[in-house]
């Protein structure tokens, strides 16, 4: 019989790291953030009708992640020590855009991408699962980048592929992927222990 040889390519890689002391952060951070959250608005270019979100501004006079303040520079001390895990050579990032989003009463996120503007766009994303259930809330969704290109061609089955990627999250996680990369967050359910997430975009200044 002869043998059959096969060959993956061309994967996209998603690192998973946990961010240090997130149980202060949250203690921290959370009971801010939910506060805040009945004065935050929903971006006019958004398909989800009720998620709160920090994304386009916090509400004035109570700014937590503006730049230079005492938080983000907290959470930019605990995100380096986790950039320091995943690179595997010297680098020089910038982080460019931070901002909360908060999930308690079914809200979801529709598809989309954080490329941003084209002439500069981001290299990396982040989710940093400040609080996070895995009984009561929803994990992201990723989508293959070619999932398009599939439906001009056939897949055997035993390639088992898939369209849709949904990573096992816990409390205290941190995702970073490339930020050309679709993703959403499905649906959930009314919820007292809300879903909060910390996203930001990174651009690579130097890596070698």
């Amino acid at each position: 019989m002869t043998q059959v040889l096969e060959s993956k390519l061309f994967s996209v890689t998603i690192f998973k790291t946990q961010v240090p002391d997130n149980d202060y952060l949250k203690s921290e951070l959370v009971p801010k953030i939910t506060h805040n959250s009945q004065y935050l608005e929903i971006p006019e270019d958004w398909t989800t009708d009720r998620v709160k979100t920090s994304y386009l501004k916090e509400p004035e006079g109570l700014e937590l992640l503006n730049n230079g303040s005492e938080y983000q520079s907290l959470l930019f001390e605990k995100y380096n020590i986790c950039f320091s895990n995943i690179f595997d050579r010297q680098y020089e990032m910038m982080i460019d855009e931070i901002w909360y989003n908060f999930y308690s009463n079914g809200e979801y996120q529709e598809e989309h991408d954080h490329l941003g503007d084209a002439f500069s766009p981001s290299h990396f994303s982040c989710i940093h699962f400040l609080s996070f259930d895995p009984e009561q809330h929803k994990f992201p969704q990723f989508r293959d980048p070619i999932s398009q290109l599939r439906v001009l061609s056939l897949e055997l089955d035993r390639n088992n592929c898939g369209e849709i990627y949904e990573p096992n999250i816990k409390e205290g996680d941190l995702l970073m992927f490339p930020s050309y990369l679709k993703h959403r967050v499905p649906a959930g359910k009314p919820t007292e222990y809300p879903r909060i997430t910390i996203s930001f975009n990174i651009k690579m200044l130097k890596y070698d």
